[in-house]
């Protein structure tokens, strides 16, 4: 186990030294220049993996970091399809890698649930994508009973305006005060353009959540969607509760059915 004085000499390099030229790289991507910033990012992300693998009790923040750097180059190569979830996928990754080392120092182990998520993010969105994939077969399937409605997102992406149009349409047809229940057990990601779309919903009919995955979850949180829409783990035990509360209207507000692209 390397000392204090070994740990906090590479805190130091990594605050004055890399972390101005990760944001920088960071930066350029934000701006568009997503090869650009890659190439930024390169040298800095390469040197910190190396001295986390070689810093005692900091390996899981060096394997973190060569996911992370294997990612990148994928994107740069062209072998993962470069679109703005890649690009949000890629800026959160990165910026993960500094939260891994800094709770890795405080507390011995790093944030392993938001790891996870971002791995796993960065995982789906390298394998072979087809249209279907992205929409879904069905978009949302619908399941309507006393407690309200079940809309079980059926897209592992919600990111760009087509796949939200999906989820509008549901949202048009549904009855006000009947409580909408939104499963997104199958959602690995989401974009902030869909909790801004169900913002503008939230007065007309109550709407929970359920079954966010660690990403999802953390996202919704830390854009403060929390406040305005309550969270669940199953969306069955949601609609077993309101029916049991009474807070339907005791009308099928639309028929079972799925959601679909025009």
């Amino acid at each position: 186990m390397h000392d204090d004085d070994q740990i906090e000499e590479f805190m130091s390099e990594l605050y004055d030294k890399f972390y101005p030229q990760v944001m920088e790289g960071l930066e350029q991507m934000r701006a568009g220049g997503v090869h650009a910033g890659i190439e930024a990012l390169s040298r800095p992300l390469h040197t910190i993996k190396g001295v986390t693998g070689f810093l005692g009790g900091f390996e899981t923040a060096s394997t973190f970091t060569h996911k992370v750097e294997s990612f990148l180059k994928k994107v740069q190569a062209g072998d993962v399809e470069l679109d703005d979830s890649v690009s949000s996928a890629a800026i959160t990754a990165v910026n993960m890698v500094f939260q891994v080392i800094e709770q890795i120092r405080d507390t011995g182990g790093g944030p392993q649930d938001e790891m996870d998520g971002v791995l796993e993010r960065i995982r789906l969105l390298s394998e072979p994508r087809t249209v279907q994939e992205e929409t879904g077969k069905d978009g949302v399937r619908l399941s309507a009973g006393s407690g309200g409605v079940i809309a079980a997102i059926a897209m592992p992406r919600v990111h760009l305006p087509e796949q939200c149009r999906v989820l509008r349409d549901v949202l048009d047809r549904q009855e006000a005060g009947v409580p909408l229940i939104l499963d997104f057990s199958g959602v690995r990601s989401v974009g902030s353009g869909l909790w801004e779309m169900l913002e503008a919903y939230a007065g007309r009919f109550p709407i929970h959540v359920a079954g966010m995955c660690p990403y999802v979850r953390g996202t919704f949180h830390g854009w403060g969607y929390g406040v305005l829409f309550t969270e669940h783990e199953h969306a069955a035990a949601v609609a077993e509760e309101a029916a049991s509360s009474g807070i339907s209207s005791g009308t099928s507000p639309v028929g079972t059915g799925s959601g679909r692209l025009a």
